[in-house]
């Protein structure tokens, strides 16, 4: 507990969101053959976690998403734990959460947190279902982390500040008021924060599950993701936040630390009606040379283009912008609707998911399946469907698109 005399200012890095084990675009890193977005991913962690080492941080929070999937590739847990025990190495504590990424559908499943723990025994995890009360008698600083699985309970958690100490609660979901970019809805697994959490008068609470970093009221903050998750981050500032906490009581200092990351860029819209293929191929490839930037991810829409048109288009795009540009995607806007009809990749596994009970509720009605099979089935039937969406994501299709 804290004296009175005054305590030296407490320096926390905040990260979140890091996503290991994402891949896209089926494009491969010339250096190690990997999927290259996956090696972007790894790459920005490692910039981050650089970045804090040279800083001289007091604690270091994971809010949470650590991983792409609950069940992470051996790139991507190699990855965490050789960063992770640098932080070991300079004596940093280190305390990470379970996000929703992270976070197994069913409870019996286990998680790969349970393995890290004996890889990383100087690291906090708190991934499962109960609150996490941490206590750091050198920094005068209670923590309570939430993970998301707490959040999942059929009553929510209950938090509280102690008197005399610093307090930082670290929490994954969906704060308050935060409007969602570009998504039709909400993303599968998804929690809304309940207010009190953020009404329980902690010095500061260390958000993750939203990538766009900023200030959310009551001293709660999110830190960003460190790297783009698809189209709907186009516009986010990948990195992390630096806090400081004085005095119990006072208002922590934020300040967001860039980590560089691979642009993305969409291109104005090109009206293809009655062009011929080659004229819009030559438009966009100038815009390309314009832009000057050939590490980037980039798209196009055609508007009012005949499919034949584009195809052709993109034929000769194909060919002709690989030294311009890292990768460019070509679109319509019919694209876009049939998209929005359809919600994303993940609504329409979570409308397949009601469906699915729906259907197995009306045969246990009728006493076509008795309780016990209706259960089983019923659970096997929805881990199939969460194998089928993981399998979606890692063949880089739209459904790595969410914003969170």
């Amino acid at each position: 507990m804290t004296s009175s005399t005054t305590l030296r200012p407490l320096r926390i890095a905040h990260l979140a969101d890091t996503h290991l084990g994402y891949r896209a675009l089926g494009r491969a890193d010339p250096e190690t053959g990997r999927n290259q977005r996956a090696v972007d991913v790894e790459r920005a962690f490692e910039t981050a976690i650089e970045d804090i080492l040279e800083r001289g941080v007091d604690l270091v929070v994971h809010a949470g998403d650590v991983f792409h999937h609950t069940r992470p590739s051996w790139a991507a847990l190699r990855c965490f734990v050789r960063q992770m025990r640098r932080l070991e190495a300079a004596n940093v504590p280190c305390v990470v959460i379970g996000g929703n990424h992270d976070t197994p559908r069913l409870r019996a499943t286990g998680s790969v947190f349970g393995l890290l723990e004996l890889a990383l025994p100087e690291i906090t995890f708190v991934a499962g279902y109960e609150v996490g009360e941490l206590r750091f008698d050198a920094l005068d600083l209670r923590l309570t982390a939430v993970p998301h699985g707490a959040l999942t309970n059929p009553n929510p958690p209950v938090v509280w500040a102690h008197s005399g100490w610093r307090n930082v609660l670290v929490t994954h979901g969906l704060a308050p008021g935060v409007r969602l970019r570009g998504q039709v809805q909400r993303e599968p697994g998804e929690e809304a924060l309940n207010p009190a959490l953020l009404d329980a008068g902690f010095d500061y609470v260390a958000l993750g599950h939203y990538h766009v970093w900023g200030d959310q009221g009551h001293d709660a903050w999110y830190s960003g993701s460190t790297e783009r998750i698809g189209w709907g981050d186009e516009e986010i500032k990948p990195g992390y936040v630096i806090v400081e906490l004085d005095e119990p009581g006072t208002a922590p200092r934020v300040e967001h630390m860039d980590v560089p990351t691979r642009p993305m860029k969409t291109l104005a819209p090109i009206a293809g009606d009655g062009r011929a293929a080659r004229e819009l191929a030559d438009m966009v490839l100038d815009r390309l040379r314009a832009l000057d930037t050939p590490e980037a991810m980039t798209r196009v829409e055609l508007r009012e283009t005949p499919r034949p048109i584009r195809r052709e288009a993109e034929a000769i795009l194909r060919r002709e912008a690989g030294e311009l540009v890292w990768s460019l995607q070509v679109y319509s806007p019919a694209d876009i609707l049939d998209r929005f009809a359809r919600g994303s990749a993940e609504a329409t596994m979570t409308d397949l998911r009601t469906l699915f009970s729906a259907f197995v509720d009306e045969q246990t009605e009728r006493q076509a399946y008795d309780a016990a099979f209706a259960t089983a089935f019923r659970t096997r039937g929805h881990r199939a469907l969460d194998e089928a969406m993981r399998a979606a994501e890692e063949s880089g299709t739209p459904a790595e698109d969410p914003a969170a």
